[in-house]
C-alpha cells in the first residue's frame, strides 16, 4: 500500500523525535512489519504484529495516551481516519480484495439485495 502524508501537526513532530530518540535505539533492527504504537507525550510504546493488542497493551499501561501508531517507516495519527487505515492495513490482503470497490454505489445491493447500479442517481 502507498504511504500516506499526513498533516505534520506538533503531534505528529513530537512522535517522531521521540521515535528517533528512545524508541529507534532500542529496536535494533527494523520492525519487520510489525505495529508500534506509541504514547507521542512520553515516548512510551508497545510492538505487535496485530495493532490492536499493541493498543490494548498501552492503554492498561497508559489510559490517556498521544496515540500514534509506526510500521514500516510510516507514522500514522491515532485519530478516527488514522485508526481506520491502521484497521485496514492489518486485514489480509484476500479480505481486502474481497471489499467491493463500488460500495457506496452499490449499497443497497450489498445490504438489501437491490438490483446492482451503473451510475450514481445524479448521474441518470
Amino acid at each position: 500500500m502507498a504511504k500516506h502524508e499526513y498533516k505534520e501537526t506538533p503531534i505528529m513532530k513530537r512522535a517522531k523525535r521521540l521515535f528517533r530518540e528512545r524508541i529507534e535505539p532500542q529496536l535494533g533492527d527494523a520492525p519487520n512489519g510489525q505495529w508500534i504504537v506509541m504514547d507521542a507525550n512520553t515516548g512510551e510504546f508497545e510492538m505487535s504484529d496485530d495493532p490492536v493488542a499493541a493498543m490494548d497493551a498501552m492503554e492498561a499501561r497508559i489510559p490517556d495516551y498521544e496515540r500514534v501508531f509506526y510500521r514500516d517507516g510510516e507514522f500514522i495519527p491515532g485519530h478516527l481516519g488514522g485508526l481506520g487505515r491502521v484497521l485496514w492495513r492489518s486485514l489480509p490482503k484476500e479480505s481486502q480484495d474481497s471489499v467491493p470497490h463500488d460500495g457506496s454505489l452499490n449499497l443497497d445491493h450489498y445490504l438489501y439485495g437491490y438490483p446492482k447500479r451503473e451510475k450514481y442517481f445524479w448521474e441518470e
